[in-house]
């Protein structure tokens, strides 16, 4: 059942990812179409964009994470086999966790002194950008207990 959960949930982070760039092709066309075209420019597609951008990367990089497809400094872990390299694994998920957790807590923080004030153009709650950071590092750290839980069955199965 969780490897059902965890492939809806690819899926899910994909679609989103790919939603976002859409929408940033479409509002920055809209932008451009604006701007040169009909030469009156909108005040809030280049927000927006950024807006999505940011969403967009944060979410995909939690997908790429959970992919080991993440930028990471490989130089212990190639000096080690068996069980230390096993070891160091455990031991860098559970240092990336307690920076989640950090992470999560500080973003919610920020996310909540912030829901109060609007974005210049958009108008939207500033909460709504924040949101991107406790959000995204709530995903990492669902993959990174799914990583630690692979990593101890593959430990009990050597």
């Amino acid at each position: 059942m969780a490897a059902r959960v965890l492939r809806g949930l690819d899926r899910a982070i994909k679609a989103l990812v790919a939603l976002s760039m859409l929408a940033i092709l479409i509002v920055i066309c809209v932008q451009v179409w604006f701007r040169f075209v009909l030469d009156n420019a909108l005040p809030w597609p280049e927000e927006a964009a950024r807006f999505l951008m940011i969403w967009g990367l944060m979410i995909g990089g939690a997908f790429a994470f959970r992919n080991n497809e993440h930028t990471g400094i490989q130089i212990l872990s190639d000096r080690f086999s068996g069980r230390w390299a096993q070891a160091n694994t455990l031991f860098m998920q559970l240092l990336i966790l307690g920076f989640l957790g950090c992470l999560v807590y500080g973003g919610w923080q920020e996310m909540s002194l912030l829901a109060r004030f609007d974005t210049g153009a958009l108008g939207i709650s500033k909460a709504i950008p924040y949101g991107a950071i406790p959000i995204s590092a709530l995903l990492y750290a669902l993959f990174s207990l799914v990583l630690v839980v692979r990593c101890l069955a593959r430990e009990r199965a050597a």
